[in-house]
């Protein structure tokens, strides 16, 4: 049984050599950590606005869109109720299917730009959110090697001795 005197075959401590301690200081990154917290935050922050004005128009467009459709689709059937004879009936008929086929795919085209502007400025923003990535590992390395060298010209302590003579 282990004692005070005597370690027990699990104590590590007394078989490991000193280990150099970093300077740990509470504000020795604070600073850093802010700057690189607020870059961070500030490029989802973008992020997240560039996709909900993009979002924004494109839905706002789809509305419009339908709005004009619904009211399109009415004036078809006023206008079908009116007519008199086939050849007046077709003629509304073919009229409305034409417009209708048309707008749809005008629509499809002003979706697909939106699409393609929003994925060109989401494509941008993403980038910028990279760079800032690749700045906080820069800004984590140099810190590291600033620990680092603040660990290598670290006196190391004095090992304490036990009442048995063992170095602790």
């Amino acid at each position: 049984m282990p004692t005070k005197r005597n370690s027990g075959a699990f104590d590590i401590s007394a078989m490991m050599t000193e280990w150099p301690m970093p300077a740990f200081s509470n504000w020795t990154l604070a600073e850093r950590e802010d700057r690189m917290e607020a870059r961070t935050v500030a490029s989802f922050q973008k992020m997240g606005e560039t996709m909900w004005s993009q979002a924004e128009k494109a839905f706002d467009d789809h509305m419009e869109f339908v709005s004009h459709r619904i009211h399109e689709d009415f004036e078809c059937a006023k206008s079908l109720s009116q007519c008199v004879a086939p050849e007046e009936t077709m003629a509304t008929l073919q009229n409305f299917y034409s417009r209708m086929a048309t707008e749809y795919q005008e629509h499809f085209e002003k979706q697909a730009t939106l699409f393609r502007d929003s994925f060109s400025e989401n494509a941008a923003v993403v980038e910028e959110f990279n760079e800032t990535a690749m700045e906080n590992v820069t800004e984590f390395s140099k810190a590291a090697e600033e620990t680092l060298q603040e660990t290598q010209t670290a006196k190391p302590k004095p090992r304490r001795k036990t009442a048995a003579g063992a170095k602790r």
